[in-house]
């Protein structure tokens, strides 16, 4: 982001190839039909849209919170969920209309959320809270609000295994990572780097 630059790298060599001018490019998706790249411009405070080919800009999205920061789609596409690290909240996209369609705020003081994963069922998303220390469970469809579920001191990363089985979180603050199970929806287990992390 401090570069204003993208740089793809080819997945079977590991080669970086040429950087793309694109201007302050904190994180990056990609649509699931893969038409589009938006870009989140934590700092801009918006959400870029751009074709996923040329880079170019398709519809800039300026967005109220501060620090739009990660996202995940639902599994039809239609919608995505984004966090706002920097005020707290959460933000419902409209991936067609490319267009913000709901807005919350984290029920919890200071609130700093993260990684947003959905389920492999589709049904719930799991959004990482640093300051909150856990991940809030969010249903994605109606938008309500979430509930909170404790897993460690700094939550930040949400990873899903190659299964789909289990989810790892990793609590940056303990340096442990949760183990939450979908199917028994529970936390299993709970690993502690050594050395701390």
């Amino acid at each position: 982001d401090k570069g204003n630059t993208l740089t793809p790298i080819d997945p079977k060599t590991g080669k970086a190839g040429k950087t793309v001018d694109v201007h302050d490019p904190y994180n990056l998706y990609f649509t699931p039909d893969g038409k589009y790249s938006i870009v989140m411009a934590s700092n801009d405070r918006q959400l870029v849209f751009r074709d996923a080919h040329t880079m170019k800009v398709a519809k800039a999205v300026p967005v109220s919170c501060h620090g739009v920061n990660h996202a995940d789609f639902s599994m039809d596409g239609r919608y995505f969920i984004v966090s706002c690290e920097f005020s707290g909240e959460l933000l419902k996209v409209d991936t067609t209309k490319m267009k913000v369609v709901a807005q919350e705020r984290l029920p919890y003081k200071g609130a700093m959320p993260q990684d947003v994963k959905i389920s492999p069922d589709g049904k719930t998303f799991y959004i990482a809270d640093m300051v909150a220390n856990g991940m809030w469970v969010l249903d994605g469809k109606n938008f309500t609000t979430p509930k909170l579920l404790p897993t460690g001191k700094g939550a930040h990363g949400l990873y899903v295994s190659r299964d789909s089985r289990e989810m790892y979180i990793s609590n940056r603050g303990e340096g442990t990572i949760s183990i939450f199970d979908f199917a028994k929806n529970k936390l299993t287990k709970k690993w502690t780097l050594p050395g701390g992390g």
